[in-house]
């Protein structure tokens, strides 16, 4: 096991995770240097993969059209597998539109990713790294746990129905883990073997797509809210040195803030869409699932379930908007060091130079949803909000039915 320490951490540590859940779905996003490459074996996982995937999504899709829906409940249950699905393909589509200016951006951060041990520890590197690295695992653990009981799901109910069957001639009923239709038999045999394990590999897919996407984007913004931890901390620190090596520091500063408010934006332009297209598909998630709570299920291993589904979309949106808050926080405080800093004792000429810096400061960098709403807590209340007007707007008019 690796020891982590201050000057051990490199700046593939603080990505290394999201890349890895995107290697295991066959995803290699970039090739980091000269001597990466593509294995066979990777090529072999993509492809395949990504084709079972493809074809788990078809299936959910013919379903609406050549299946039988058992009621209402049946049908948002449907929708739900089918609206995640579309989901996982959303998120990792956008990143790999835009992997070549996201890998222009993780290399600019690389480049000024701290050098020296004097600089490693101001970033206080070993606790931002912890940081980053709980609140990714606690997103992906949550996320692989409800995904792996969706899978074990089927088997366990189809088990316990026919133990505590009281026909003697009682069969084994076969369920899958999600709603597909097949043009040949899934109820025994090699057919519901194929099924089966076709299923739970497209639904591990997509969960890798979903949470690699998300955890990219953590880490992305995470490394731009360290370096403007450490130009705040820069900016307090100041001491006036003379008129030229005042002037220099001032220069410096204000390209570091122009460097991380263009990276700051550069991320939110790759990621835009898929945090609007989230917003939306997670209000109609968590709508249908709280429709499965409410009414669809008893208290038991399906509510279980769906319960679980529900903490984890909304953990999804709830990290997304509570990284997007970070990265306004931290960035807004650049303009408090700047009028804090020991300016008064600087030369009049810097200190005019000040008041451009401090005027250039004041805008925030954000996350935006495709520039129609900033991403921030307040975005998660009202997202919430929402889902549950409509959650309430639906079940009445359900039980007017």
């Amino acid at each position: 096991m690796k020891v982590i320490t201050t000057r051990s951490l490199t700046f593939l540590d603080f990505i290394r995770l999201p890349l890895s859940v995107y290697s295991a779905a066959g995803v290699k996003m970039f090739l980091w240097d000269d001597q990466d490459f593509m294995s066979w074996w990777e090529k072999f996982l993509l492809v395949f993969q990504f084709v079972n995937l493809s074809t788990n999504f078809f299936a959910k899709a013919l379903f609406f059209v050549f299946g039988q829906f058992e009621g209402t409940v049946h049908l948002t249950k449907w929708a739900l597998y089918f609206i995640f699905a579309n989901n996982g393909f959303c998120k990792v589509f956008s990143v790999a539109l835009g992997r070549h200016q996201l890998f222009s951006v993780l290399k600019d951060l690389e480049k000024i990713y701290p050098k020296t041990h004097q600089e490693r520890q101001e970033f206080r590197l070993v606790p931002c790294y912890q940081y980053i690295m709980k609140h990714s695992k606690i997103m992906s653990i949550q996320h692989f746990t409800i995904a792996l009981i969706f899978v074990v799901f089927p088997i366990v109910q189809s088990t316990i129905e026919y133990l505590t069957s009281d026909d003697e001639n009682a069969n084994f009923v076969p369920y899958t883990p999600y709603i597909m239709v097949y043009p040949f038999d899934v109820s025994r045999g090699i057919g519901y073997a194929y099924a089966y394990i076709s299923q739970t590999l497209g639904g591990f897919t997509v969960s890798c797509y979903i949470v690699g996407s998300d955890m990219l984007l953590m880490c992305s913004i995470y490394q731009v809210i360290m370096h403007f931890d450490h130009l705040c901390l820069r900016i307090e620190n100041f001491q006036s040195k003379g008129y030229e090596e005042d002037m220099q520091e001032i220069s410096m500063v204000l390209e570091r803030h122009n460097l991380l408010n263009k990276l700051a934006e550069s991320v939110n332009n790759i990621f835009s869409i898929s945090i609007l297209l989230n917003y939306m598909i997670s209000i109609f998630i968590i709508v249908m699932i709280s429709i499965q709570i409410s009414t669809g299920s008893d208290f038991g291993l399906d509510f279980i379930k769906f319960v679980g589904f529900f903490t984890s979309a909304t953990t999804q949106v709830y990290y997304i908007c509570m990284f997007g808050t970070l990265l306004m926080e931290h960035s807004g405080q650049v303009c408090e060091a700047l009028i804090g800093q020991q300016w008064y004792m600087a030369d009049v000429r810097y200190q005019r130079m000040l008041v451009l810096a401090i005027a250039r400061s004041q805008r925030p960098s954000h996350l935006t949803a495709f520039k129609f709403f900033t991403i921030s807590m307040e975005t998660f209340s009202n997202l919430m909000t929402t889902a549950y007007q409509f959650f309430t707007l639906l079940k009445t008019q359900m039980e007017e039915q």
